[in-house]
């Protein structure tokens, strides 16, 4: 009996054992799978420590850093090895070195530091604007131990909030109306100068829509703008009318650009507009004044050329060559003066809208050759030649294009004034003529080629302030070749000569 009861108290007692064996395992499984997710948050804590963009730093009480990112190297230029271990006051500023201590009273508080912004010392000398977020680090009994630092470089949201300010004084101070309005055309913004111009203020303006501002006939401008515009193109000086809010329309001049989002999207439309009403009133009267002129003169022109070709006629048949000589140098000029006046006449009839082509079916050839025939009397200096086609039908205005001919033989003959060779070509390419005259004179420059075709252009330099023009010549030239649907090209430098060309559908 006592055997039996010896051997089950060891067997209890083994089982005792067992069962504390076994909680033990459990318990150091669950320790350990505790100690796993802690290392897992561990690790990628650390990761995010070193990926962020922003300087995050530890520091104790005493002020000795005690941890430092790869942000905050970047920032501030030490690396972690030469910073860690020494004062957090080497990255204050002498004149800041007391906003430490009043943190600390703050966080000691109970109150968080937040977006606290201030500047800070970098390891070459200069200041970096930041902005810190400070928390304090606590011990297990809750006491503050040190402090930990989340510090963000402001640099360029400075410099966006600079360039954001000094646009916004511009906006403000500009002449000009400047509106935006989103891609449904409600005005998003409404400057000072836009008060001025069309009368409403920005209260009665933003929010409602652009069309407030626009004529009822002129409605359809906006969807082709917005269009041109979605297709990347910009909108420069696109001259038209707007109403003020007193029902009067006002001439503007508009300079449309698109406004896009981070993902290059066009999400609305910025507009410049420019009160042209003083200047479309003094374009006007000029105009007017051109068509008086040129009306006046060209009676008693046409008078005198009938009386030179009357006298040439008769002194060339009674011998009198030097009579002759000096007529036929007369007719030139009167002819020189009644090519101008016709050109002020078609520029005045086209600026007004009354310019319209003529639109035959003709041998373009046959102009060439008149037009080189009348530039060969000009000057004899320059010898002329056609390369080109025997016969190139197209459809056009003859008259228009025979005066594009003749502007552009002139010019190359009065910008050639040491002579060289005028070469006029033309050249089927598909279904149209490539017309060009070249010269070997003084050629052009980029810059002064840029503004070739504006009105009332001159080169200015030493070699051609002594060549007479208007500027109006090839104004007028490009203005018919782009009435016939086509543009004027120019290619040139500096001594080496200028080709000036364009195409003609073919017929």
């Amino acid at each position: 009996m006592k055997e039996s009861a010896t051997i089950l108290n060891l067997i209890k007692e083994h089982e005792t054992r067992e069962s504390n064996l076994r909680f033990d395992i459990d318990q150091l499984t669950s320790l350990n799978s505790k100690l796993r997710i802690a290392e897992e948050k561990s690790a990628t804590l650390n990761s995010i420590i070193e990926n962020t963009d922003d300087a995050i730093i530890s520091n104790n009480l005493s002020g000795v850093i005690t941890s430092w990112n790869n942000a905050a190297c970047r920032i501030f230029g030490y690396g972690a090895m030469e910073i860690v271990g020494k004062s957090i006051f080497q990255l204050i500023p002498l004149d800041r070195l007391n906003e430490e201590s009043t943190i600390l009273k703050q966080l000691k508080k109970g109150i968080r530091v937040d977006h606290f912004e201030t500047k800070r010392l970098r390891k070459d000398g200069s200041l970096v604007d930041v902005s810190l977020t400070i928390s304090p680090i606590l011990n297990s009994d809750g006491v503050i131990t040190g402090l930990s630092k989340i510090v963000r470089d402001l640099t360029s949201h400075r410099a966006a909030e600079t360039q954001s300010n000094r646009l916004a004084a511009i906006v403000a101070s500009s002449d000009d109306a400047i509106i935006s309005k989103n891609l449904d055309g409600i005005v998003t913004s409404w400057n000072d100068s836009a008060k001025r111009i069309f009368g409403y203020s920005d209260k009665e303006m933003i929010g409602y829509s652009i069309l407030k501002i626009i004529p009822l006939e002129r409605y359809d401008e906006e969807p082709k703008i917005l269009e041109q515009l979605r297709k990347g193109i910009r909108v420069d000086h696109f001259e038209t009318e707007r109403l003020k809010k007193d029902g009067s329309l006002i001439s503007v001049s508009l300079t449309i650009s698109p406004i896009k989002d981070q993902d290059n999207q066009v999400v609305g439309v910025s507009k410049i507009a420019r009160d042209i009403t003083d200047k479309k009133i003094l374009e006007n009267k000029k105009n007017e004044f051109i068509d008086f002129v040129s009306h006046e003169l060209k009676t008693p022109l046409t008078s005198l050329k009938s009386y030179i070709q009357v006298a040439l006629h008769k002194s060339t048949r009674e011998g009198f060559e030097f009579i002759s000589q000096a007529l036929v140098k007369a007719e030139l000029q009167t002819k020189k003066l009644e090519n101008m006046i016709s050109d002020f006449l078609t520029i005045s009839k086209f600026e007004n809208g009354q310019m319209k082509l003529n639109l035959t079916s003709f041998d373009l050839v046959t102009v060439i050759r008149d037009s080189l025939n009348d530039a060969r009397i000009a000057s004899a200096k320059h010898p002329i030649v056609y390369c080109g086609v025997a016969v190139a039908p197209v459809s056009g205005d003859q008259e228009k294009l025979l005066l594009v001919l003749t502007n552009l033989l002139s010019n190359a003959q009065k910008y050639s004034p040491n002579g060289g060779l005028i070469t006029l070509d033309c050249q089927q390419k598909e279904q149209s003529f490539l017309i060009s005259v070249t010269d070997q004179g003084l050629g052009i420059s980029n810059d002064d080629q840029k503004m070739m075709f504006k009105k009332f252009f001159r080169v200015s330099s030493e070699q051609t302030k002594f060549i007479s023009g208007f500027g109006i010549g090839l104004y007028l030239v490009s203005t018919i070749i782009n009435l016939h649907g086509s543009t004027i090209n120019i290619k040139s430098e500096p001594g080496l000569g200028s080709t000036f060309s364009f195409m003609i559908q073919a017929n």
